[in-house]
C-alpha cells in the first residue's frame, strides 16, 4: 500500500519545518541558552530585541545572520548529501 502524500509533498513539508526551525526554533533557543551562558540580552525587550536584530540583519543581507536562520536546512542537505555518496561507495 503505497502512502497517503506523495513523496515529493513529504519532502517539501520536511523542509518547511526545518525552515521553521530555524527562523523560529533556533535564534529563540540561542537567546535561552545565551542568557545562562553569557548573561541577559542587553536590548530593552529582550527575546523580541535579540529576533529583531536577527531578522533585521538578514533582510539587510549579512551572511552569519541567515547561516544562523539556514542551518537545519543546510545540515539536512548535507546528510542527504553524505548518505547519498556513502551508498554510492558500497554499491
Amino acid at each position: 500500500m503505497q502512502s497517503a502524500l506523495p513523496s515529493l509533498f513529504r519532502s517539501l513539508l520536511g523542509m518547511l519545518g526545518l525552515a521553521l526551525i530555524g527562523v523560529l526554533g533556533l535564534p529563540v533557543a540561542g537567546y535561552l541558552v545565551g542568557k545562562r551562558v553569557i548573561g541577559a540580552y542587553q536590548g530593552k525587550l529582550g527575546l523580541r530585541d535579540y529576533l529583531d536584530s536577527i531578522y533585521s540583519a538578514a533582510a539587510s543581507g549579512e551572511v552569519l545572520a541567515w547561516w544562523l536562520l539556514l542551518t537545519p536546512i543546510l545540515v539536512a542537505i548535507v546528510w542527504y548529501l553524505v548518505v547519498r555518496v556513502a551508498r554510492r561507495l558500497i554499491s
